[in-house]
């Protein structure tokens, strides 16, 4: 079922105008809620109220409550973050450099996902599924070219941008300049050039899909990403 918002007094009362106009309003509310959480989510975490939001927003907590939960934000916000990084992860597999096209894919899913949009993603197979086919694609061929080390899966690159990730909310004001240099620091581990096996297993899928469970359920009922 699409969602509608009451629209403006401004509109006129021919059908197809007024219709016309319930378009214009809808799409203008929906990017400025949107938008909103957004910055929210990336201030306050999944803790910050609906109110908080719809008044970023400039629209009526009515408004906000009757069309969306803060799931749904937290979804619509994860679909539109997943367009753009396929976008991202296109253009990498066609870089004639894998090891450049892999680092520069982090870079930008770290440059753009707050924790809210991790949380989801860690509670939804299906999206999870599809980022991982991506990582797995672009890791292959950095494995082919001979530039990353062959003992690193998919698994071991998601577990370690979620922990880099994890600076954003240490560091505050400085946690741009921090990321860089956390992610640098990683990178520099995935090399090939490092000839000592990693130790251990990497966890299994059934393994790592239960643990990603737990941990995104608790984000989204205390508003933060680790227990």
């Amino acid at each position: 079922m699409p969602i509608r918002f009451g629209y403006s007094a401004a509109c006129g009362h021919d059908v197809t105008e007024t219709e016309r106009c319930l378009r214009s309003d809808a799409r203008v509310n929906r990017d400025r809620i949107l938008a909103a959480a957004a910055q929210a989510f990336a201030d306050d975490g999944l803790s910050v109220s609906l109110i908080e939001i719809a008044r970023r927003a400039g629209v009526g907590n009515a408004t906000l409550h009757r069309n969306f939960t803060k799931e749904q934000l937290v979804e619509e916000l994860f679909q539109d973050w997943y367009t753009h990084r396929l976008a991202v992860a296109e253009r990498a597999l066609a870089d004639p450099d894998p090891w450049h096209g892999l680092v520069s894919f982090l870079e930008d899913v770290l440059a753009t996902c707050h924790y809210a949009i991790g949380a989801l993603f860690a509670i939804r197979p299906d999206w999870r599924e599809r980022l991982h086919a991506l990582m797995t694609d672009l890791l292959t061929r950095a494995h082919d070219s001979g530039t990353a080390r062959t003992d690193l899966t998919a698994d071991d690159v998601t577990l370690v941008l979620l922990g880099v990730a994890r600076t954003m909310t240490i560091t505050g004001q400085a946690s741009t300049r921090t990321l860089a240099t956390h992610l640098a620091i990683v990178v520099d581990g995935l090399k090939a050039q490092h000839t000592q096996r990693l130790p251990g297993l990497p966890p299994s899928p059934d393994q790592l899909d239960s643990d990603l469970r737990a941990w995104s359920c608790h984000a989204l009922r205390y508003g933060d990403v680790l227990p």
